[in-house]
């Protein structure tokens, strides 16, 4: 062969092949770009959209391809076959370049296939719609196995006739690298299968779509917002220049938020029309937990969620930080789960009115809610900053807690655990209060009073609320009650003085504080015992002024006396039957009475006796002084002659003896026949005031008070007795001595009841 056919051959050689090379349609990157959006690392999975827009410009596309139509006129040439070359179709694939869910390998797969044919003037066409929908090629893909976007590698090829193995080629490699994964999840079988329904299409010479996707995670409760676009513009060596402005989709991606874009948008931001593009969109999307509600949150449901989180993370569908928070929230459900359980059991306590049961299993619930708070702080500290937690896990514990606040509020005992728990949190955060909430977060922690001392000593909950409790009383007590107690020691006991405790009495009845209300009631009780000793000094001088006054009282009503029973012996003489004798007869004996007691009376010993006895005493002489005088003048009023020391002559009178109705052989019983007479008279007088009032408690305890002067009367009598030895007359002496002051008490509490009664 000489040399000009060997350069010949070469040259047809050289043109088969470069119309051989110019069926590829180059996709030419055109536009790529990031949104303007700070992806966290809780945004963890991927999604990748294609674009097909433009798709009836494909004819234009393929008859811009040179295919060689010289006839040879030798027949060697014929093996070449280029005259005898059909297109017959349009084959775009994708390859994805840094994904690693399927090994080492990439992964190349076809997108779509559509069929070539002629037109009347023997040009190529094909029959491609423009609202081809998009291909959603990887869908909530991890990014531990790829970068933050797909590289999608683009390839348009014309296959003709005689490249039908290329894309069986194609298929056959594919399916030899997806054989090499040793745990084929579902997603690689989806793919598997697409592949099977390619080969099909291309068998029956239908056109192809790739309809599956690769899903590898299947949760549906994802937030997801656009990543990143990058745009291809399909050409050949013979296509013009194209002009595009990029900027429409820089603005787009500076603006949009979630949501997903769509093939119109697409269309009016590129602004091509004359040749197809394809454009390839990259979503992120942000992790979400699975949700529950309080109701749901069972033992069985907590084990059922930690073998899924297990799974997820051993499958890589989750990533570490993810797996790591998603333990500490079982951990927290589990508490939950807990304190669901000791609610249960204070229910049922709560309705079989058990009340150390309701006591324990109160305790119990009061543990886990705090540990529940607790647990939510702890979480909050260890993950301060993490944008994972704030964004997505924060939001749970604080539903779980939620869900449990609205448990606590089933009944007033729970909503005063509460509140206990909520007021132990706060001022373990922070032990500072400010004085004014003082009395509120004591009275909150006061609630544990309602558990048992056991419990609050042997559990570490217990002795928290203790120590709170004790430093937050002291806090109140010096802010509060220190000056106030402090002015009452220094107060003067005196009848002016005699309403200083009322401030510090009234702080000690309305404060939660234990130890300022002790310490207050300490205070007023030294305070009132010293006033009593000034009232009980100023009774003691008010009975020496009476006891002055009375003695020479005593003297003149006993001489009067004696003239009345003189004159009353000369003019009744004989006629002492008549009922106006009888009565005035009655009259004296009531006057000699009264004077001969008062003259006992003043012979009483007072010394060492209680206030109210003393008060007792005083007006029991005044009340029998005034008595006698009413007698005496009623007598002289209806009798003038019987007082009279000229009305009658005078004749010997003896003494009267009616000072043996008092006279007694020992003292103790003599002064304590003294106060009966006393507490009967004001009895008497009660049930006298009674019998007009409906105060049907009134009447009863005016009942018990006349059977315990009763009881008295029998321990005086026992007192008269002359063969009891000295062992048991020192315990009548005891016993009378409280007997009388009980008594007198009762009586002084009776009367200020009888006066209230009496005002209503």
């Amino acid at each position: 062969m000489n040399t000009r056919s060997i350069a010949l051959t070469c040259l047809l050689w050289l043109s088969a092949l470069l119309a051989i090379g110019q069926r590829d349609i180059e996709p030419r990157l055109l536009y790529s770009d990031t949104a303007n959006f700070n992806f966290t690392g809780e945004w963890q999975y991927l999604t990748t959209d294609i674009f097909l827009l433009n798709g009836d410009k494909f004819s234009t596309l393929i008859n811009e391809l040179d295919f060689a139509r010289v006839k040879p006129k030798k027949k060697w040439w014929k093996k070449l076959r280029v005259e005898e070359e059909q297109l017959e179709y349009l084959f775009i694939t994708a390859s994805l370049k840094n994904v690693k869910f399927f090994g080492d390998n990439d992964i190349t797969y076809p997108l779509y296939n559509f069929q070539i044919s002629r037109d009347k003037h023997s040009k190529y066409q094909t029959f491609v719609s423009d609202n081809i929908d998009y291909v959603r090629i990887i869908d909530n893909l991890p990014l531990y196995s790829a970068r933050d976007y797909i590289d999608a590698e683009i390839r348009v090829r014309a296959i003709s006739n005689n490249d039908r193995d290329q894309m069986l080629a194609l298929v056959a490699s594919q399916l030899k690298n997806l054989s090499k994964i040793t745990t084929p999840t579902d997603a690689v079988m989806s793919i598997i299968g697409e592949f099977g329904n390619f080969i099909e299409a291309n068998t029956k010479k239908k056109e192809y779509r790739f309809s599956s996707t690769i899903r590898l995670f299947e949760q549906k409760n994802f937030d997801t917002r656009l990543h990143s676009i990058r745009l291809y513009l399909l050409t050949t060596a013979n296509t013009p220049a194209v002009e595009f402005s990029g900027a429409p989709l820089r603005q787009f991606l500076d603006t949009v938020t979630k949501g997903r874009v769509n093939r119109n948008q697409l269309r009016e931001l590129i602004g091509i029309r004359n040749y197809p593009v394809i454009v390839v969109a990259n979503y992120k999307s942000l992790y979400r937990t699975e949700q529950i509600s309080g109701d749901e949150v069972t033992f069985a449901n907590i084990e059922k969620r930690k073998l899924k989180v297990e799974n997820d993370f051993r499958q890589g569908l989750i990533n570490a930080e993810t797996y790591r928070q998603e333990k500490d929230l079982l951990n927290f459900l589990n508490l939950f789960a807990q304190l669901k359980n000791h609610l249960d059991v204070y229910n049922l306590n709560y309705r079989t009115g058990n009340n150390d049961a309701i006591s324990v299993s109160l305790f119990r619930v009061m543990q886990y809610y705090h540990q529940l708070q607790k647990a939510y702080e702890e979480m909050k500290f260890k993950y301060r900053g993490n944008n994972t937690f704030s964004t997505i896990f924060n939001r749970e514990y604080e539903s779980i807690l939620g869900f449990a606040s609205l448990y606590m509020d089933d009944d007033h005992n729970l909503k005063s655990i509460k509140n206990l728990v909520n007021t132990l949190v706060r001022l373990e955060a922070n032990p500072n209060v400010p004085n004014i909430d003082l009395e509120k977060f004591i009275a909150d922690l006061r609630f544990s009073n309602i558990f048992k001392p056991e419990l609050m000593n042997q559990n570490l909950e217990g002795q928290i609320i203790a120590n709170q409790l004790s430093r937050l009383e002291e806090q109140l007590y010096k802010w509060q009650f220190e000056s106030e107690i402090e002015k009452l020691k220094n107060t003067e006991a005196n009848s002016k003085n005699k309403t200083a405790a009322d401030n510090i009495l009234k702080l000690a009845r309305t404060t939660s504080c234990v130890v300022c209300r002790d310490r207050a009631l300490n205070a007023v009780t030294e305070f009132t015992q010293r006033l009593d000793a000034y009232y009980l000094k100023a009774e003691l001088q008010r009975y020496d002024s009476i006891a002055n006054a009375l003695q020479p009282w005593v003297f003149n009503r006993i001489e009067l006396i004696q003239l009345v029973c003189q004159n009353f012996e000369v003019m009744y003489a004989g006629n002492s039957n008549l009922e106006s004798a009888r009565f005035l007869n009655g009259k004296i004996y009531e006057i000699e009475r009264d004077i001969f007691n008062i003259r006992d009376f003043l012979k009483v010993d007072l010394t060492g006796k209680e206030l109210s006895v003393v008060k007792n005493f005083n007006e029991k002489l005044l009340a029998i002084r005034r008595q006698a005088d009413a007698n005496i003048d009623l007598i002289c009023k209806l009798r003038p002659e019987l007082c009279s020391k000229q009305a009658l002559p005078s004749q010997n009178i003896q003494n009267s003896d009616l000072s043996n109705l008092f006279t007694r052989s020992d003292s103790v019983a003599r002064q304590a026949e003294i106060f009966y007479s006393i507490f009967n008279y004001q009895l008497k007088q009660f049930h006298d005031a009674l019998k007009t009032s409906k105060n049907d408690e009134l009447l009863i305890e005016a009942d018990r008070l006349a059977q315990q002067l009763e009881e008295l009367k029998v321990a005086i009598s026992l007192l008269d007795g002359k063969n009891i030895n000295q062992e048991t007359y020192s315990k009548l002496v005891k016993q009378v001595n409280q007997q009388v002051k009980d008594i007198s008490d009762k009586l002084i509490a009776f009367d200020e009841k009888m006066r209230c009664n009496n005002n209503n």
